[in-house]
């Protein structure tokens, strides 16, 4: 039960994160992209391993808490890794898929326990390097984060020098959220708002000889749908089509 318990409130800590994020980045307008270094390219091609991809869709109630969707997480899961490796053909990169079955146990359960460090680390990054008033004053104004040695583990088993993270957190407004958002507006003539459906997240690409973030990208709006490929496709390209230039 203590484990149950602990799960469920690292989730709802993650899920209110996200909310505090968005309220934060929406009101800027442009993606800022940050690139410590170029990819090395081999015969042309750039050669990067996709992580499990961090994603997961929910229902914002008539209340305003998430509700996790597993059925919309799965379709968010087809659509952007079909989205991912389409971007990859189009721009030459040699994008292939972490394979769990290649590698011994103990680089695999590192490799799959960088995607949750990932989650932590790019979160750090929203909050240090996007918000101004909040930056570290040890980065001496330099794009400085890392995923660690550990990153060895994935280079070990999947053949590759880089790989890419993704982690997406998309959440749609219900019938009973939008009355109250509509009613809310009205009673205040404009001035009341309530958070509806958004989409954050963001993406990095890791040098896996050194675990340094290379390049790093975030989206914070209130539009975009996960649950269909084609509004998939343009939520893929705004957020990692620069790294496959």
């Amino acid at each position: 039960m203590h484990f149950a318990y602990g799960s469920w409130a690292r989730l709802t800590r993650i899920r209110l994160l996200v909310i505090v994020l968005v309220g934060l980045l929406a009101g800027c307008a442009t993606t800022i992209h940050r690139q410590a270094a170029e990819l090395q390219r081999t015969q042309g091609v750039s050669r990067i391993v996709l992580m499990p991809i961090d994603v997961e869709l929910s229902h914002v109630t008539a209340g305003g808490l998430l509700e996790p969707d597993a059925g919309w997480t799965e379709q968010a899961q087809r659509n952007m890794h079909t989205a991912l490796m389409e971007e990859a053909r189009s721009r030459k990169v040699e994008l292939v898929d972490f394979d769990p079955n290649r590698g011994t146990p103990e680089d695999r359960e590192k490799s799959l326990d960088l995607v949750k460090l990932h989650r932590a680390v790019g979160s750090a990054i929203l909050v240090h390097e996007y918000i101004p008033e909040l930056a570290l004053p040890s980065k001496k104004g330099k794009f400085d984060w890392s995923l660690g040695q550990e990153t060895a583990a994935i280079a070990r088993s999947q053949n590759a020098d880089y790989a890419m993270f993704l982690f997406v957190r998309d959440s749609y407004t219900t019938g009973g959220r939008a009355a109250l958002i509509a009613l809310v507006a009205v009673a205040t003539f404009g001035r009341g708002i309530l958070q509806g459906g958004s989409q954050v997240g963001f993406a990095s690409v890791v040098d896996l000889k050194t675990g340094d973030i290379v390049w790093f990208n975030r989206l914070a709006r209130g539009s975009g749908d996960l649950r269909t490929p084609e509004v998939a496709g343009e939520t893929v390209n705004a957020l990692v089509g620069d790294s496959m230039k």
